[in-house]
């Protein structure tokens, strides 16, 4: 059992601010916030990390939880560059990526360890009913405050299988002689993509459109470590220029060659 946010001063300070935040808005958002933060406290200062985190790229952000009791709803309301989003915002607990990547929290040395992708999988799964309901793009900001999980997992080549699946490496074997033909290549199932799942007549198909990015954040470090990754075909396509600070990769699909590629800004694929 990890120990208390609150014993430090940053999460202290985070908490005020969020508390005075969420003052300015009706006062069942900052009474509900609360009864998170008492049972589910990194779930609550998840939340209040990606409120300040897009206040700071420079996004209008209002809460939008449902006071109803009706349908879920994403977190947050957020304008930026004349264009509207919704952001859902979910945390993978220290607990929990300690026990998904073998990383203590405090590791000492090299040690084995397993990415996050399938717990990234798991709470974007979860998602898709709660940003169907929506009239503009729909983000789902899933953190960790596990700082040494994050340096692991959101990191370029690995949210690349956020994207494609994890991918094996696989040749060409020559029978009569037992040589390798051509150069090794990378082949995918498509286990744990966020976005893709096998289409008996397309090869590949699209899943859980009504999400139409993921921001994968890494809420341990100040600032927060985050990439974005797009849906190839959502709903609702987000516009990443609207968040020039985040890189966001998205995934092509060659489907004469059945052949999948990862594009980042800049030029850099996999």
């Amino acid at each position: 059992m990890t120990s208390s946010l609150r014993t430090n001063a940053f999460f202290r300070e985070l908490e005020a601010e969020h508390r005075r935040w969420l003052s300015a808005f009706d006062g069942q958002y900052l009474a509900n916030w609360e009864k998170v933060l008492h049972a589910h406290e990194e779930a609550a200062f998840a939340e209040a990390r990606a409120a300040r985190m897009l206040r700071h790229y420079g996004a209008t952000v209002e809460p939008n939880e449902d006071l109803t009791r009706g349908s879920p709803q994403p977190d947050f309301r957020c304008f930026a560059g004349g264009d509207k989003f919704y952001v859902e915002v979910t945390c993978i607990s220290t607990d929990i990526a300690t026990a998904k990547t073998g990383i203590p929290v405090e590791p000492h040395g090299v040690t084995a360890c397993r990415p996050l992708t399938g717990a990234v999988f798991s709470e974007c799964r979860g998602k898709a009913t709660q940003c169907s309901n929506v009239d503009a793009p729909a983000l789902v900001a899933i953190g960790t405050f596990h700082t040494f999980a994050a340096m692991h997992s959101f990191n370029k080549p690995v949210v690349n299988w956020v994207l494609t699946g994890e991918t094996k490496s696989a040749s060409i074997i020559d029978i009569r002689t037992g040589s390798q033909v051509g150069d090794a290549y990378q082949i995918t199932e498509l286990h744990s993509a966020a976005f893709l799942r096998p289409d008996q007549t397309e090869g590949v198909g699209y899943a859980r459109s009504s999400i139409s990015g993921l921001l994968l954040c890494g809420l341990g470090s100040e600032p927060p470590r985050v990439l974005g990754v797009l849906h190839p075909n959502p709903a609702r396509p987000f516009n990443p220029s609207i968040l020039p600070q985040i890189e966001f990769g998205q995934v092509a699909i060659d489907r004469a060659s059945r052949q999948l590629q990862v594009l980042w800004p800049g030029g850099d694929h996999e």
